[in-house]
């Protein structure tokens, strides 16, 4: 909280600097409500008639996808309303995992340590919606209605496990673009989560979660009241959620099987000739080992009836003192589960959270609502042991008794674990106004800010640069270093020479190490740290009106304006990053903020062209409705501070990023009572995230042996130096997109209860950010990271993120549900299913190597940053209610996905995962005899992956032949779960 303390002063600042904006927009209301007085009277019979029934359409707000409707038949767009009754069906007990189970979420960053938040390690067990694949950086989460900002090292996506399930009401999902509504990030749709308003006195729930295998449990217990008190209405809950964790050792599953993980007793191999072949390290004469240069010095006839050895298993106590006479395994490895001790798959998470509101109705035309909710987070993460993961043993080191270079594979269990500690803290508040101006008109106001304040100690890191140094050195040899940037004379003055356009120096020799002896100096004994502060400040406000009347009914319209502010504050003492093309992750430090504020303006309208009130041959009825909005961006504002001594550089004249102006149209068609069509078409985009804005800009020459080589026309290739930018890059565009929606719903009066959806989704998505690795480059047709100058003779490569991708998606969703009853009892079915039918993914519109649409449908060749997307996937829930006894079974399933890259083929199988559910009312009389005071609780009893399922991958080169797994699989990594929950309202 250190960053939060010092920035108060600053906070506040802002905030009086927001609300001067209000001045044009008291203008706005007053324009509005003369026009509006001009446009239209009503009689008093219709207000009556017209409140009736927005009472009955009250019985199901919705307010996701639209600050104008409130009825779910006014929406164009495609929206999934998740109620209480639904969420407690999934089985599920933690927001993420009930979000998990949309088959239009796909690829999420799950709480998995390892897993990608945003290209950094997921070092605070985050968890994202990623809607329809398309990343979750265009996933727009909302919690009420309001933006909660970011989280993470280098921000840009939202942290939905910081929401108890137990404050949740219901989730709403918009599965188009709605930039229009909301502004950016709502590309591949919106998640709003609804918390609760009120409680029944009070209510408690307690939980316990433990997998069949063990390994972990989870347990959380909550409190939630509310209470009217002299006119103000309050609300408060309070969650504590326990996580102990899950150790990579306590599956023995090849979903944690992995091959780079070092075996607790040392392996040692040479590697390898092009096609992986490992070379001998010892041979085998009669009975005696010899080392390679023992038996270089053979006669051929001994030469021919020695046996090789590529492998040797090292013994106990092996050192640098004994001889390969003391090995006596010399087979390939065959490491099991206890490899992975102390590794985290799962890792140990303490949440406390809580929600406290208060509303007042200061008249009946103004009532106050303010809500301030946060969370603290404790987080740990092993990573193992300390361990050679193919460190290269030199040949000539002294302490290498091969005499010949060796890869060392092994644990060194005699140090402590390396391991994480994030302690994170969440904080929302928001306070709104609303009220009426006239009988038609009325107006809101909403101010609030969110902040993510986290910090990462990492204990025990080895400096894993020296100490390989360390082990290639034989003490004597002196080492070479390449300098760029200098003159010859100055090369010279250093005692060096030119080579490949660098100054090579010579430098002492590295002290030789002893991988087997005291390694101590090369383990950090204080945490290095990484330091992450999101805020984000937000002012809106609006006015709807009903405007006037045409044949059909009322023409409504809003128009609003808003404020809002994006700070991001990252420093880091050790390499983050996740991905090894993120641009980050080539760098171990760095220190810097940016900020960045953006003023819009919005308006929405519906127009009923066709109703009851004047009756057409097109049908019952039909509606049009509109978006229109603009968004436009400051200059973002970015200090960089050294972190050697503090000097803070704040370039100038960074570009103005612009607006975006967005819109959309939709139509609802009702041609009969029983069925009804929507189109929607909406523009969306994403503007540049400020962690694309982060460390300073930088030009230079490219690393020794590291340009790029020119394709001639007779096929050879020639090397050539070139001058590389990266860093940060303050000339991004937007990206942009234009999605589309086509549905048909249908309600038969024949099959009562039943309703049948279809919905077909068209999205473009251009100008996507990405960064490029080309080093092999046509002269004629350079790709869009490399620039070529004639005047001198000079290529010039980003090595930074840029725009330059594209995606093209189609697939059709269908939902069918069906409530009913009989004397077998109350029957609930509901079935989601997600098929993609096209994911087009176009790498370098400018590199006719790239520029084709490659597709990631359930294939892709590894050349893409989207990754790889299921073809379809299915949710299915049933539901029966007899005798005071709810049942619940959710089974939610994806198609296969494969991986090719390099000749390796990665194809992996997820699992069909089954809960059971089973829930009890407490009820006087009931099945139970219990107190009245329980009367009303409820216990569930559920059974989460009924049938253990894990995924399974099956890795093979190009001849078929099975290969071992390298890493983990996104699949589920629990397992077998009984929960048991109790709800009491006291």
């Amino acid at each position: 909280m250190k960053i939060y303390n010092q920035d108060c002063k600053l906070r506040a600042t802002s905030l009086l600097e927001h609300f001067k904006n209000l001045g044009f927009f008291v203008a706005l209301v007053a324009a509005l409500v003369l026009a509006n007085t001009a446009w239209s009277q009503q009689d008093d019979d219709e207000e009556e008639d017209e409140e009736d029934e927005e009472e009955e359409e009250m019985e199901q707000v919705v307010v996701t996808g639209s600050r104008l409707s409130q009825d779910l038949g006014e929406l164009a767009g495609q929206v999934i309303i998740m109620t209480a009754d639904d969420i407690r069906a999934t089985g599920e007990v933690t927001l993420e995992r009930v979000l998990r189970q949309l088959p239009e979420n796909l690829n999420p960053t799950t709480e998995r340590y390892g897993s990608n938040l945003n290209n950094v390690a997921n070092f605070t067990a985050s968890s994202t919606v990623n809607l329809r694949g398309l990343g979750s950086e265009s996933t727009l989460i909302l919690v009420d209605g309001k933006r909660i900002g970011y989280n993470g090292i280098l921000g840009g996506v939202t942290d939905v496990s910081s929401i108890p399930l137990s404050q949740v009401e219901r989730i709403e999902v918009v599965l188009d673009g709605a930039s229009a509504i909301y502004g950016s990030d709502a590309v591949g749709g919106v998640v709003n989560i609804i918390t609760k308003k009120s409680f029944e006195g009070v209510e408690l729930v307690l939980n316990y979660d433990a997998p069949t295998e063990g390994g972990f449990n989870e347990t959380r217990f909550g409190v939630s009241t509310s209470q009217l008190y002299q006119g103000m209405y309050f609300r408060g809950s309070y969650q504590r959620s326990v996580h102990t964790g899950l150790d990579a050792s306590d599956r023995e599953v090849t979903l944690f099987q992995q091959s780079n993980f070092p075996g607790p007793s040392y392996d040692v191999r040479f590697c390898c000739l092009a096609d992986g072949t490992s070379l001998p390290i010892a041979y085998e004469l009669r009975g005696d080992i010899l080392t390679v240069p023992e038996y270089n010095a053979l006669s051929d006839a001994d030469k021919a009836a020695a046996v090789a050895y590529t492998h040797a298993i090292l013994p106990d106590g092996f050192n640098a003192n004994s001889s390969v006479d003391d090995i006596t395994n010399f087979n390939a490895p065959n490491w099991g589960a206890d490899t992975q001790e102390g590794f985290t798959v799962l890792p140990d998470v303490t949440k406390d959270s809580f929600l406290v509101g208060v509303t007042y109705n200061a008249a009946e035309s103004i009532s106050f609502e303010a809500r301030l909710r946060g969370e603290n987070r404790t987080v740990l993460n092993n990573r193992g042991f300390i361990a050679f993961s193919g460190e290269s043993l030199n040949g000539r080191n002294p302490n290498n008794p091969f005499d010949r270079t060796v890869q060392l594979r092994g644990q060194r269990r005699d140090y402590a674990q390396p391991y994480d500690e994030t302690e994170s803290s969440h904080l929302d508040f928001a306070v709104d106004v609303q009220g009426s101006l006239m009988d038609n008109v009325h107006f809101e106001v909403s101010v609030g800010q969110s902040t993510t304040d986290s910090e990462t100690s990492r204990y025990h890191t080895v400096d894993r640069a020296g100490l390989r140094a360390g082990m290639f050195s034989d003490g004597v040899s002196p080492t070479v270093e390449y300098i760029s940037g200098i003159s010859t004379d100055e090369c010279t003055a250093l005692g060096g020479t030119f080579s490949f356009g660098r100054c090579r120096v010579l430098r002492p020799p590295v002290p030789a190490v002893d991988p087997f002896g005291d390694i101590s100096a090369f383990i950090s004994d204080t945490p290095l740290m990484a330091n992450s502060f999101n805020r984000h400040f937000r002012l809106e406000a609006l006015v709807r009106s009903e405007l006037f009347e045409v044949p059909a009914g009322m023409f409504r319209a809003l128009v609003g304006v808003s404020r809002a502010t994006t700070v991001l504050e990252s420093s880091t003492d050790f390499q983050v990053g996740a991905v090894d093309s993120s641009p980050i992750s080539d760098i171990a430090e760095f220190n810097t903020e940016a900020s960045r504020s953006n003023m819009a303006f919005f308006a929405e309208a519906v127009l009923p062209i066709f109703s009851d009130f004047n009756p057409s041959a097109f049908g019952k009825r039909v509606t049009m409705t509109f978006s229109l909005r603009n968004d436009s961006y400051q200059e973002p504002e970015v200090t960089y501070i050294d972190t050697t001594d503090g000097v803070t550089n704040s370039p100038d004249n960074l570009p103005d990023p612009g607006s975006e102006t967005t819109g959309g149209i939709g139509l609802i068609w009702d041609p009969i009572e029983t069925v009804q069509v929507k189109y929607n078409f909406q523009n969306a985009f994403v503007a540049p995230q400020l962690n694309q804005l982060l460390r300073d800009t930088v030009t230079g020459p490219s690393p020794a042996f590291r340009g790029i080589w020119l394709q001639l026309p007779n096929g050879n290739l020639q090397s050539r130096s070139i001058t590389i930018v990266e860093g940060g890059n303050p000339d991004l565009l937007s990206e942009t997109a234009d999605t589309q929606s086509l549905g048909v719903s249908v309600t038969p009066d024949f099959f009562p209860g039943f309703r049948f959806g279809m919905t077909y989704r068209d999205v473009e998505y251009n100008n996507r950010i990405n960064r490029l690795s080309n080093f092999i480059v046509d002269p004629e047709n350079l790709p869009s990271d490399i620039t070529y100058i004639a005047e001198t003779d000079e290529y010039i490569q980003e090595r930074r993120w840029i725009n330059v991708s594209s995606v093209e998606s189609t697939g059709i969703d269908y939902e069918f549900q069906w409530d009913g009853s009989n004397e077998f009892g109350d029957f609930h079915v509901k079935l989601r299913h997600s098929a993609l039918s096209s994911y087009e993914y176009v790498i370098d519109p400018n590199d006719p190597e790239n520029d084709e649409n490659v597709s990631v449908l359930g294939t892709s060749t590894g050349n893409t940053a989207v990754g790889v997307v299921s073809k379809n996937s299915t949710n299915l829930n049933f539901g029966w209610v007899l005798g005071g006894l709810d049942w619940f079974l959710d089974i939610s399933t994806r198609s296969k996905t494969t991986l090719e890259f390099t000749n390796v083929r990665r194809e992996y199988t997820p699992p069909t995962v089954t809960d059971l559910t089973v829930s009890y009312v407490m009820q006087p009389g009931g099945m139970f005899n219990i107190p009245e005071s329980l009367a009303g609780g409820r216990l569930i009893l559920t059974l989460t992956n009924l049938f253990d399922e894990y995924g399974s991958t099956a890795i093979t080169n190009s001849a078929g032949e099975l290969l071992q797994q390298t890493g983990p699989d996104a699949s589920p990594l629990y397992g077998r779960v009984l929960n048991l929950s109790l709800h009491l309202s006291l």
